[in-house]
């Protein structure tokens, strides 16, 4: 037992105690924010020469080991602040202990660091077409999804299936095209009746980064549209033992909606470990007419974020995440439901597990590595119920009969993993280079019954019999794409930092297979079941096959000075049809979809560039673009079997060109004037025709204020302009504007305790107005009406 007892304690001293000092220096001190002398959580610290890294905990407390040089430039930077550098000479063996005073800045920085690229570098610098949202812009506003959140943003439109059910539209390119990412990991499932973007607690999120346009050199296959990457709050390494949290709540009531939640904190020198859940429920969303039927929902979720640390420079972090939607409505019906459908999730699953290991500092040829493994599943049941009633006269060869369509339940489960090894290379201090190996793998199961009551009429139209009938199908065949992919990335900095030239390059092998499915699976009459139906036929035979794809992308941002920085970037991107585009077989009643296991990938030519202008109290950004797609997939008429189809086909090329405008500017002390503006434009290139799901004009007004966030106000409107130029099927809507006041108070100290609370109006004067991206759904004619809400929280 006192064996035992010593190795226990053994294990205790080295996850909490262990320092392994391998560096001839060490720094600590504290960031604090200039105006409030509040100091400063999550501010990132970073040490010139080498780069070294840390992040302020919630004490605004920092410490970097291992510094090889004796004299320093430790920079601070921080969303909502101004960046502030000191120049230190270091003494060995002590603490160096420095206070960094942060001035607020009431524009967004360009000097902010941003991930999503791979390569970490400022905004200001990037080549890349990049919209951020922070936690704070996110706080102040009441979402039901990410997607309302990024639909702030130029070139960033809501796509709407359903009041949960969202999506984004980038610069007219479908969520097709869009890869999602949570914490660098894939969020793999269908895209019809969205459900990613919803199946995220938006209390966890610390940042969204969306890149605007082709980036399959960075993460593959399905990038031509672009990346939305989000990434979830991470706890932090304390040198004393701390266990804080935050209880939050709040209440909508366009929607009567309610959402509290609990988070919990613990660091320590070594370990950290912090726990989110969140429950929110809704009943029918409210529009200036009435109601929205079937927009009620009802979820709930966990997260967990826990970190090791073995020494200064190994780390491990474990990710675990469960959402679940019991019930979510999805309004409306076409084009796959008759519009007196109900359709709902019943429900709708996402589970993450992702554990990553990081080593910093390395000498020799690979400064730093990072090893990631994942897996991810969606789970979404489906259930339909068509309210509809068929009947079919005499025929020579039977009677009449009467048939009620009770029910459809298809189901789909998504089954993603992966693994990602990323090096990042000693070349000099003017060039960084990564490079690396993806491997991530979609499994997917998919079954759907159908319940009908068939009644046998005589010539009275008197029933004479009854049958209830089951039929079972496979909507798509047991099937699996995986895609293993090498990848670099090289950025230059040329002329002491006034050039900066970024190239990217990737291979991907891709596979994918399907196993035999039949049509119908089985039929129950009555109970009795037939696993071989007369009228079964094979209709997707076993078959396996294989792509090498690659894309490319390079660019430049160069200073023309101070403030004003213009880029250029060039890509080639592509998109593997995904699984569902090869073999769905959708038969809901309505229409029959259909897919083709022929189709060639999408593949694309994306150009754009920006002039943007960054000071202290003046932020400008202007950015053309212009895409060439070929082999595009869609759906078009056709026939399968005698009755209407949408047959999934390869239809030439396309054309997409427009911009994006945005501004700040803090014109009286914190009084901030902004604004942005999106525009495109997507046409056949052989006919001319518009493509499908292009969002008219649009833009946004805004005033805000913020007092040493402390008190804040933000007042905006969103302006749409009318879409006469639609696609075939779609529906014209008129322009409309909607307007929005947001406040808050935060960090009120009460007894110990930091509350604070928001209030915000959406859509003040109850405009009704129609979103020309829902048009898809028959039913869903109105945006929510005017809506009041609230929401506090408590930090303890």
């Amino acid at each position: 037992m006192r064996i035992i007892k010593q190795i226990l304690y053994s294990i205790f001293i080295f996850f909490f105690s262990v320092k392994i000092a391998s560096g001839q220096f060490e720094i600590s001190g504290k960031v604090i924010d200039a105006n409030s002398k509040f100091p400063v959580s999550g501010a990132v610290i970073i040490i010139y020469p080498g780069e070294l890294k840390a992040a302020t905990d919630d004490s605004g407390m920092f410490s970097i080991y291992n510094i090889k040089v004796e004299y320093i430039t430790i920079r601070a930077s921080m969303i909502g602040y101004k960046n502030s550098s000191v120049y230190k000479k270091l003494i060995a063996a002590e603490t160096n202990f420095t206070i960094i005073y942060l001035p607020e800045m009431n524009i967004m920085t360009g000097e902010i660091e941003v991930y999503s690229t791979k390569i970490e570098h400022q905004l200001k610098y990037s080549i890349f077409p990049i919209a951020l949202v922070s936690r704070k812009s996110i706080a102040g506003v009441n979402p039901v999804s990410v997607s309302e959140v990024l639909s702030t943003k130029p070139g960033l439109n809501l796509v709407r299936d359903g009041i949960w059910a969202t999506d984004i539209n980038i610069r007219g390119m479908s969520r097709d095209n869009i890869v999602v990412l949570i914490n660098g990991n894939r969020i793999e499932t269908a895209n019809n009746l969205s459900a990613r973007l919803s199946l995220v607690d938006m209390n966890t999120i610390e940042r969204i980064e969306v890149i605007k346009g082709g980036t399959s050199s960075i993460y593959g296959s399905g990038g031509t549209g672009g990346v939305v990457s989000i990434t979830t709050l991470s706890g932090k390494f304390e040198k004393k033992l701390s266990m804080t949290g935050v209880i939050s709540g709040g209440y909508a009531a366009v929607n009567e909606m309610t959402n509290p939640g609990l988070s919990l904190y613990l660091n320590s020198e070594n370990i950290y470990s912090n726990l989110y859940t969140i429950f929110r429920q809704a009943s029918d969303v409210k529009i200036p007419s009435g109601v929205i039927p079937n927009s009620s929902f009802r979820d709930y979720g966990i997260s967990l974020n826990t970190g090791l640390r073995f020494s200064k420079n190994n780390f491990l972090t474990l990710d675990l995440q469960f959402l679940n939607t019991p019930y979510a409505g999805i309004p409306g019906g076409y084009p796959l439901f008759p519009n007196t459908a109900t359709v709902t999730y019943e429900p709708a699953e996402r589970q993450l597990a992702a554990l990553t290991y990081e080593r910093k500092n390395i000498n020799g040829l690979i400064s730093y590595l990072s090893a990631k493994v994942f897996l991810q599943n969606i789970f979404r049941d489906v259930s339909v119920v068509p309210n509809s009633i068929v009947f079919i006269p005499k025929t020579a060869t039977g009677p009449a009969r009467k048939i009620t369509n009770i029910s459809i339940d298809p189901d789909g489960k998504h089954y993603s993993s992966g693994a990602i090894i990323q090096a990042d290379f000693v070349t000099n201090n003017n060039n960084k280079l990564i490079g690396g190996i993806d491997l991530w793998s979609r499994k997917l199961e998919t079954s759907r019954e159908r319940t009908q009551k068939i009644e046998v009429l005589d010539s009275n139209n008197n029933v004479v019999s009854t049958s209830i009938v089951q039929t079972g199908d496979v909507p798509i065949p047991d099937s699996r794409y995986t895609s293993i992919g090498l990848f670099a990335q090289d950025q230059i900095s040329i002329m002491k930092d006034k050039l900066f030239v970024d190239v990217s390059a990737r291979v991907d092998g891709i596979y994918i297979s399907n196993e035999e499915s039949v049509s119908p699976l089985y039929v129950i009459t009555n109970g009795v079941v037939n696993n071989s139906p007369p009228n079964q036929i094979v209709l997707w035979e076993a078959s396996s096959s294989n792509d090498l794809s690659w894309s490319f992308n390079t660019g430049g941002n160069y200073k023309l000075s101070k403030e004003l920085n213009c880029a250029l970037n060039f890509s080639y991107a592509y998109r593997s049809p995904s699984l569902e585009e090869r073999f769905q077989y959708i038969d809901l009643g309505n229409l029959v979809r259909i897919g083709n296991p022929l189709l060639d990938p999408e593949t694309g030519y994306f150009i754009s560039t920006s002039l943007k202008y960054w000071s202290d109290d003046l932020n400008l950004s202007l950015e053309l673009y212009s895409n060439y797609l070929t082999d595009l997939v869609t759906e078009i008429q056709g026939m399968y079997e005698g009755r209407n189809a949408l047959v999934k086909t390869n239809i030439g090329s396309a054309r997409l060109a427009g911009f994006d405008a945005e501004w700040d500017y803090n014109f009286y002390g914190r009084f901030v004037f902004y604004g942005g503006a999106s525009f495109v434009n997507g046409e056949d290139t052989k006919t001319g025709a518009a493509l499908p799901q292009i969002p008219p004009l649009n833009g946004n007004i805004g005033f805000k204020y913020d007092l040493n966030n402390f008190f804040n106000f933000n007042f905006n409107t969103f302006i749409y302009a009318d879409q006469n130029r639609v696609a075939t099927g779609e529906i014209a809507t008129t322009g409309y504007a909607v307007f929005n006041f947001y406040t808050g108070v935060n960090k009120l100290f009460l007894s110990g305790y930091d509350f604070g609370f928001d209030i915000g109006i959406e859509n003040i004067f109850n405009n009704d107005y129609r979103n020309y991206l829902s048009t898809n759904r028959g039913s869903v004619t109105s945006e929510p009406g005017r809506n009041f809400f609230f929401k506090a929280k408590l930090a303890f």
